[in-house]
């Protein structure tokens, strides 16, 4: 099994963020209340979320402490994927001044983390060489 770990100070309260984001039922078989694991519909990598009391929220985009990872989450639709987004408890945060023409936004989900919704066609992936 492969997983993307979010740490977290409250992992049921986050995993129940993403799993209204993306439709993603919690695996409650692989789940208590130090990690709560989402389950991919379509069988690829799960989320998880790992309990971290001292977590402390990425700064965005450039202040301490760095950010280590995010999600990017491809959308065919962004303005009604930024609606569900903010319904669901996620905030808009700045675009990069050197990417406001990209096809992505950045948000923060419910314990700091960013994560991008990305809209258009799916980049060409390439074998590093």
């Amino acid at each position: 099994m492969v997983s993307f770990v979010l740490d977290c100070p409250e992992p049921r309260g986050l995993a129940e963020f993403y799993a209204e984001l993306l439709g993603w039922p919690i695996d409650e078989s692989e789940s208590d209340e130090r990690w709560v694991e989402l389950a991919d519909p379509e069988g690829g990598a799960r989320i998880s979320c790992q309990l971290d009391p001292h977590h402390t929220a990425p700064g965005w985009p450039d202040s301490p402490p760095p950010q280590q990872g995010h999600l990017d989450i491809r959308v065919p639709d962004i303005e009604a994927a930024e609606a569900h987004a903010l319904r669901a408890g996620a905030i808009r945060l700045p675009q990069p001044a050197d990417e406001l023409e990209s096809k992505f936004r950045v948000y923060a989900d419910p314990a700091g983390h960013p994560f991008c919704l990305c809209w258009g066609p799916p980049p060409e992936w390439r074998p590093s060489q």
